[in-house]
């Protein structure tokens, strides 16, 4: 028994002096690695990731000259470098302990893009070599940043529409501000030529309305191309007013007057031959007493100014009360001469009727070349006798003993024949004895 005692306790001791051999073996090594790597491999390399990048304009020639960084997004680049240096200056490093700075040459001073180096360093000084980094150089932009307060504002309805025999008056839409004010570089200022405020509602409208609050805004160059916000402020506030004009909306045939007609001449004939380049055209108005009208005149011919190669364009003129949705501004007239015929007859009858008393006429003029026009039955037949013509002077002051006065022609037996062009005679006057 006491043998066996014996024998545990050096079995014991050995195992205790056995672990603290390997614990001082484990220490020594370590030391010795350490010593190494000191004396033998003093530096080392290291890669060090995600390092955030940093840029300053303080002191520079661009902030001297009023130029800004207005590349968006440059605090989300990292840079990635492999550096050799002292291994137990450096040996601990993390992303911390390095600062990444893009640099900003004195040389710029006026607006653009530019490649800027990125250098890292240590804020505390301690040395190191870069062996390797990604990226070298960074893009940025520089810009002056202005502000203007004139960009006109117009309005988009797509959801909008008017209802039955209503419609929207597009010209007449108001948005409240008139203008927008926007920062911004001056270079994308420049572009920028209106706003367009969207109002996003589907609505049929029966009567004028105004969208508030609207702050869709858009911003569009001369040609129509949408421009960037991303780097401008708008001063939209609380938003804009939009006001939508309903006007009531119509469709009127065209027509014309016909003036200086004799009595009996079938003016319908005439008209109905009367062709027009457009048929109708629409019209819209905030008064509803629009719908009231039952055709658009252009204005009126004076029926001797009609031959057979008859042919005027008229001015649509709508006065300044309705808006115009049809977009023509002139339409043609002209006569449709088939079937139609003309004839020049020679008048020796010419009498002067409703003459002052105190004068007696004598008609100068022996004969005068009418042209009239009319349907082929009709003139084929026609003779001087058919024909009667006068020289009225109602109401005319005789102030020479002899003047040239117009005659009045018309064909009393045919309503749908007309005289073309204008016809005048010379008249002696005499003043009576009694007088």
């Amino acid at each position: 028994m006491n043998v066996f005692r014996s024998l545990k306790r050096k079995i014991s001791w050995l195992i205790r002096n056995e672990f603290r051999s390997l614990v001082y073996s484990a220490v020594i090594a370590i030391f010795a690695w350490f010593l190494i790597s000191v004396t033998i491999y003093p530096t080392t390399p290291k890669t060090i990731r995600d390092i955030p990048l940093t840029i300053s304009l303080a002191d520079t020639a661009a902030e001297e000259n009023g130029l800004s960084i207005i590349t968006e997004d440059l605090d989300q680049v990292k840079v990635d470098v492999t550096i050799t240096g002292s291994r137990s200056q450096i040996g601990s490093f993390t992303a911390e302990n390095l600062v990444a700075e893009a640099v900003i040459p004195q040389s710029i001073t006026e607006a653009g893009e530019y490649t800027l180096s990125i250098l890292v360093t240590n804020p505390e000084g301690v040395a190191f070599t870069v062996d390797s980094q990604s990226p070298k150089t960074i893009d940025v932009t520089f810009d002056r940043i202005q502000t203007v307060h004139d960009i006109p504002v117009q309005a988009s309805l797509p959801n909008v529409t008017a209802a039955e025999n209503l419609t929207l008056d597009t010209q007449g839409i108001e948005c409240t501000p008139e203008k927008l004010s926007i920062t911004g570089p001056a270079t994308t200022l420049e572009l920028i030529d209106h706003a367009v405020v969207n109002v996003p509602d589907t609505m049929e409208l029966s009567s004028t309305y105004t969208f508030t609050n609207c702050t869709n805004v858009m911003l569009y160059d001369k040609d129509g191309a949408e421009i960037d916000q991303s780097a401008l402020q708008l001063a939209i506030g609380n938003g804009f007013n939009v006001k939508v004009p309903v006007f009531t909306k119509v469709t009127l045939p065209l027509d014309v007057s016909l003036t200086y007609v004799p009595t009996g001449f079938d003016t319908e004939f005439l008209r109905n031959r009367l062709k027009f380049s457009m048929d109708e055209i629409t019209l819209a108005a905030q008064n509803s007493n629009i719908k009231d009208l039952t055709s658009w005149n252009l204005g009126s011919i004076v029926l001797s100014t009609v031959d057979l190669h008859y042919q005027k364009t008229f001015e649509i003129d709508t006065r300044g009360q309705f808006n115009n949705l049809s977009g023509i501004t002139t339409v043609q007239v002209a006569l449709d001469t088939e079937g139609l015929a003309s004839k020049t007859i020679r008048v020796t009858d010419i009498p002067v009727v409703n003459a002052p008393s105190s004068y007696k006429y004598s008609v100068v003029t022996r004969s005068l070349n009418v042209t009239v026009i009319g349907p082929e039955e009709d003139i084929k037949d026609l003779t001087e006798k058919d024909l009667l013509v006068t020289a009225d002077l109602t109401g005319y002051t005789v102030k020479d003993a002899s003047f040239e006065h117009e005659v009045t022609v018309t064909v009393p037996d045919y309503s749908k024949v007309w005289a073309s062009g204008s016809y005048t005679v010379w008249i002696d006057a005499e003043r009576n004895n009694a007088e």
